[in-house]
């Protein structure tokens, strides 16, 4: 399997940590903490913001969602992951590749498929 690197803007962990720590989601809440403890931050939050406000304007991009796409720009990812369906605004960015992992969605993509593995 090809060596990956995770990484992650600096909103992502109360995104999605936000939710199952209120609804006591325990074995979620391990899985993000795995995924944190081996990922790292894209932590430029002021370039993050910078480059993150044309794009989100230009596109329609939600505000968290357009920090995902600038951190991954930036941190130079060959692509942002997401379960997003490929009809959100998200899709439009030019700034990274943008790949779903929602199953049933033509254009979908596996962690297989994206890694050749």
């Amino acid at each position: 399997m090809p060596l990956l690197e995770f990484w992650y803007s600096p909103l992502l962990q109360l995104e999605v940590t936000l939710q199952p720590t209120h609804h006591k989601q325990v074995e979620e809440l391990k899985f993000y903490a795995e995924y944190f403890r081996h990922a790292e931050m894209y932590g430029d939050l002021s370039r993050t913001l910078e480059i993150a406000a044309p794009d989100a304007k230009r596109h329609g991009i939600g505000v968290v969602d357009a920090l995902h796409v600038a951190a991954a720009n930036l941190s130079k990812c060959a692509a942002l992951v997401t379960t997003e369906k490929l009809t959100k605004p998200l899709f439009r960015t030019s700034l990274v590749k943008v790949v779903s992992l929602q199953a049933g969605h033509k254009g979908s993509q596996t962690l297989k498929q994206l890694t050749g593995a």
